[in-house]
């Protein structure tokens, strides 16, 4: 079973609707569809905005569905003014911008960066024309230039989301496999109460497409790896 987490319904719809078998069980207030796409198994949660609820219900699906591997799908503000709307980050690495690094120096388990599974992210390379790069997270609804910019220079991501490193950073500690995939919805230079409400829907359609795309070849990856 693979497990896909959204922030947000419009990054779920697409999947939700090619659910096959499908059944549906409530945890933690969040409705989880379990069934199948394209005859493979998966389980969908859209979890809400933030880091706490990224990795409480990142945690629940790990505890009650034991997925093989765990996607994170959704959209993102770019920080790199080489990302156009609608590209696609492949996240390899995924860290806090709004974490002080004594904290995270200080205080297990924490972690400077947290990382996506390799084969994962070739597969993602090889499935679409995305850029790999680092993704920042943070419980910061990021709607100016220079906030931007700031987060850009001190984690050189490629863009910024809220949910991400919570995600990743749950499924490290559980050494779960997990994908990072987020289309931008609004880029570098370009006020986001502009960009995000007349791009946010097409960026999350297009980003359920992605990973609709790389299902069977995720599924076949971790059924060869379960044989070695």
């Amino acid at each position: 079973m693979i497990g896909i987490i959204s922030a947000l319904g419009s990054e779920s719809v697409l999947l939700s609707s090619r659910l096959t078998d499908a059944r549906e069980e409530k945890h933690a207030g969040a409705l989880y569809r379990i069934g199948k796409i394209d005859g493979v198994e998966v389980v969908l949660v859209v979890c809400g905005v933030g880091k706490v609820n990224a990795a409480m219900h990142a945690q629940a699906m790990m505890d009650f569905y034991h997925p093989e591997a765990v996607l994170q799908s959704g959209v993102a503000g770019s920080l790199s003014p080489s990302l156009d709307i609608y590209d696609l980050v492949i996240g390899d690495k995924l860290s806090y911008h709004d974490m002080q690094d004594f904290v995270i120096e200080r205080f297990g388990p924490l972690e400077k960066e947290y990382f996506s599974d390799a084969p994962l992210v070739k597969i993602a390379k090889e499935t679409t024309n995305g850029v790999v790069g680092k993704i920042a997270s943070g419980d910061l609804f990021v709607s100016d230039k220079e906030t931007k910019r700031d987060i850009a220079e001190r984690t050189q991501a490629l863009c910024v989301e809220m949910e991400g490193a919570a995600v990743a950073h749950t499924a490290h500690l559980n050494e779960v496999p997990f994908l990072a995939l987020r289309v931008i919805s609004d880029s570098a230079d370009v006020a986001l109460e502009v960009a995000f409400d007349v791009f946010e829907k097409a960026a999350a359609k297009k980003s359920a497409e992605i990973v609709l795309a790389m299902l069977p070849k995720i599924s076949r990856a971790l059924s060869e790896r379960k044989k070695k």
